[in-house]
């Protein structure tokens, strides 16, 4: 019948061909074989509005691209490799970290307090004369020497300074004082000079002190 098609009540006979043109021939337009689904190429850019799903791989590329910013409690960054630059204040939390040594020539660093230095030492049944506690003094911001004669007999105390640590370069800084047995006394250098000493003197009797050094830097 020449109506047979717009007829037929067969669903499976109903077939449609649908060409399209590529320049002036016409093409069968192509479809999925498994879905029965429509395959098509764009070329250039696409403005698709609601739901498009595509098979495949699907390259997007995309300018002033704008996300939220990055957060430190859900997200990371690694950088593998390469130079990162980067504008305004980065906040660094380490562990363990290593650092080189310091070095004056390079480095410096502020203390938020003072340090506290100290020595002593003490003679027990000594006659005669002698030095102790020699120290460099150039630096520091107050110091002090501390004797208490533990002995019954009289000593002689006194102050040296000198620019080195030569013994023939001190001289004496203020006078010797008497200090009788049982008896404590503080010295404080009057003269700047970059070492002082404590000079005794027994007299001749056998003497029993202890001396100590304070220092602030």
């Amino acid at each position: 019948m020449p109506n047979n098609i717009v007829f037929n009540p067969v669903a499976e006979q109903l077939k449609t061909l649908v060409h399209g043109m590529q320049g002036t021939i016409p093409t069968p337009l192509l479809l999925d074989s498994t879905t029965g689904k429509l395959l098509s190429t764009v070329d250039g850019s696409v403005t698709v509005a609601g739901t498009v799903t595509a098979q495949g791989t699907l390259t997007v590329t995309a300018s002033n691209f704008d996300i939220r910013p990055l957060s430190g409690t859900t997200d990371s960054v690694t950088i593998s490799s390469g130079t990162v630059t980067v504008a305004g204040t980065v906040t660094v939390t380490a562990s363990s970290l290593d650092i080189r040594p310091l070095t004056a020539s390079t480095d410096s660093f502020t203390l938020g307090s003072r340090t506290f230095l100290e020595d002593s030492t003490n003679i027990a049944g000594v006659t005669g004369t002698g030095v102790v506690l020699m120290e460099n003094t150039c630096n520091k911001s107050m110091y002090s020497y501390y004797i208490t004669n533990t002995g019954t007999n009289t000593i002689s105390i006194k102050l040296q300074i000198s620019p080195t640590t030569t013994d023939t370069y001190f001289v004496d800084d203020i006078n010797s004082i008497s200090l009788a047995g049982g008896s404590i006394t503080v010295l404080t250098a009057v003269k700047f000079m970059q070492y002082t000493r404590l000079y005794y003197d027994t007299g001749g009797a056998a003497a029993t002190a202890e001396f100590y050094y304070n220092a602030q830097v």
